[in-house]
């Protein structure tokens, strides 16, 4: 079982939303609130790992993000980051996620049909050092308007096994054989862990939340730290 977090439209604002997948197929799980301030950055991205590490970088510097689909591509954003598919379905599958006026970050080698649809873009090699990427960020919209995310809280080494394995998709009972403890014991950490984040500002709802924040902290290897 993995999971994986993205945001949508559900109702009148943007939801964080849970994609679980596991052996009896995927569920999907609203966890979070409504819109907030803030510059926002769509991603059109390609469902994998790759964007959950995209969007984290970009949290960590202090911008909203939000996955475009068919579904909430007119959710108005400041930027555009879209990752290229190949096979000569990007030019179509831009028209189908993008329908505003914003500058567009692309993710991958030039194709000349996308460079005909969107001749203003920026193209990024995925080899560029992360730095670069903020940078251009910064270049096309300015720095965020809300400040970073709050500071890591100190958890313990137990906690973080705990996080890291809960939130990679272990059930509590699987968590628990894995640290040789009771189940209980797991849901203590997995609570006291909640309670720190809560406390520095980053809740951390759920397994999703969890995950969210691991990835952020670096508990979780994520590309998004140094090269993709």
């Amino acid at each position: 079982m993995c999971a994986r977090t993205v945001s949508g439209i559900a109702g009148s604002g943007v939801v964080m939303v849970a994609v679980i997948h596991g052996q009896g197929g995927s569920e999907v799980v609203a966890v979070g609130g409504p819109v907030v301030a803030g510059k926002w950055i769509g991603i059109a991205g390609r469902g994998d790992f790759l964007d959950d590490a995209l969007a984290a970088l970009l949290r960590e510097r202090g911008y909203q993000v939000v996955a475009l689909t068919p579904r909430n591509g007119t959710h108005r954003v400041d930027l555009v980051f879209f990752r290229v598919v190949g096979g000569g379905r990007d030019a179509d599958r831009y028209r189908s996620l993008v329908s505003q006026a914003a500058p567009v970050v692309v993710l991958g080698p030039r194709d000349p049909d996308m460079v005909s649809t969107i001749p203003n873009a920026v193209w990024l090699q995925y080899s560029m050092d992360t730095n670069a990427v903020v940078t251009t960020v910064e270049r096309l919209i300015g720095p965020a308007d809300e400040g970073p995310r709050g500071p890591a809280p100190q958890l313990s080494a137990r906690e973080k096994d705990a996080v890291v394995a809960y939130a990679m998709g272990m059930t509590v009972r699987e968590v628990a054989t894995e640290l040789g403890v009771a189940p209980t014991t797991v849901s203590t950490h997995l609570d006291r862990a909640r309670a720190k984040y809560i406390a520095a500002g980053r809740p951390a709802d759920g397994k999703i939340g969890l995950l969210r924040c691991a990835l952020e902290d670096g508990l979780i290897p994520c590309p998004c730290r140094s090269r993709w």
